[in-house]
């Protein structure tokens, strides 16, 4: 794929000569938040941009089918948004009507090189944006050469599919499953204090990102947010620093996420308003499964009652059980399993479907 890219003609192009629609969304307060269903895009690099899901109506701007451009927060992260989603004022569409989702794909993939430029302290705003160069390959009359840039993304997506389908398939051969499981309702349930369920609870060591280096390539670092499985980024790797995975990450401070937990598998650095949980009984599976129950206990913590390590070994968490009355720790692999199982076969149906679309 590299080799198609090496032997072109490229030439800069102002930003606003190749989208002719650039438009900054509008401040929305995180308190005026209603939740819905529609994307809210902000200043994140993950999750493609995506925030939150709301439901706002008025003194909203709501966009569709174009870029999304982070001019400040995380300066530069550039995403191709497919579906209607509301902007907040930290995020600039860049649109062209004339542009199909491997086009867009492939320039924003350029666009977003701009992060080597702008920092927190200095934000991409209106006037910027617009005098912002990019380099596209050219066709013979000096033009932005679309087509390229379409059957180039095309046969990277063709590639891609390929290699995940592959993925999915070796991922099925090690599902362990039984059709006859029990429904969750037909089993028996116990409350358990996460104190008992643990053999080790012990708090994420980071004080903060700010005495770490950021870095792509580094360890993942974990934070107070319940999105992109607890990974707020990554960064250079700290020895003293690094907490093993195959645990339960509880967050027990932070907005909006006081209260979850995520399952981690690899090693990773931690904040220090978290709490993991280590126990020879947890995995993948079982890890997952409990999450899931423990999320439950959300809505009691907030601002003015915190979850401190004393509430959070205190919580009770109602877990199947075995004969013995035990957690059911085996019953829970095979039923997240079973789960897995239902949506790899979902995945591949759609790939399926959108070979047969093309």
């Amino acid at each position: 794929m590299k080799n198609r890219l090496n032997g072109l003609k490229w030439q800069e192009f102002f930003i606003n000569e190749v989208f002719p629609n650039i438009q900054r969304g509008k401040r929305l307060k995180t308190n005026d938040h209603f939740l819905g269903k529609m994307p809210y895009i902000s200043s994140t690099a993950l999750n493609n941009g995506v925030d939150n899901f709301i439901s706002n109506t008025s003194d909203v701007r709501i966009f569709s089918n174009c870029l999304s451009i982070a001019n400040s927060g995380s300066v530069g992260a550039c995403f191709y948004q497919p579906y209607r989603f509301i902007a907040s004022d930290h995020v600039t569409k860049l649109e062209n009507p004339n542009f199909n989702k491997y086009i867009y794909l492939f320039i924003a993939n350029i666009v977003s090189r701009l992060d080597e430029k702008y920092s927190y302290n200095r934000e991409i705003n209106d006037n910027r944006i617009k005098k912002e160069k990019i380099l596209l390959p050219v066709n013979l009359n000096g033009k932005p050469d679309y087509e390229f840039m379409e059957s180039f993304m095309q046969d990277k997506e063709q590639l891609l599919i390929e290699k995940y389908k592959k993925y999915i398939l070796s991922k099925i051969e090690g599902i362990n499953y039984s059709n006859n499981l029990k429904f969750l309702s037909q089993k028996e349930w116990k409350e358990f204090k996460i104190g008992k369920l643990f053999e080790r609870l012990v708090p994420g060591k980071s004080k903060g990102l700010n005495h770490l280096n950021k870095s792509k390539k580094g360890i993942n670092y974990l934070g107070a947010t319940n999105q992109n499985n607890g990974v707020l980024c990554q960064v250079n790797k700290d020895n003293k620093l690094i907490q093993k995975g195959n645990c339960i990450a509880f967050i027990r401070n932070g907005e909006g996420s006081m209260g979850y937990s995520v399952y981690k598998a690899e090693d990773f650095i931690a904040t220090s308003d978290m709490t993991l949980g280590y126990s020879p009984n947890i995995n993948r599976y079982s890890g997952t499964f409990i999450t899931t129950v423990a999320d439950k206990v959300r809505g009691k913590y907030n601002f003015g009652y915190k979850r401190s390590s004393t509430r959070l070994e205190k919580e009770s968490i109602i877990l199947p059980i075995n004969e013995n009355e035990n957690p059911d720790y085996h019953y829970m692999e095979e039923y997240m399993q079973l789960i897995e199982y239902k949506k790899i076969i979902k995945y591949l149906e759609y790939l399926e479907n959108q070979n047969k679309n093309k």
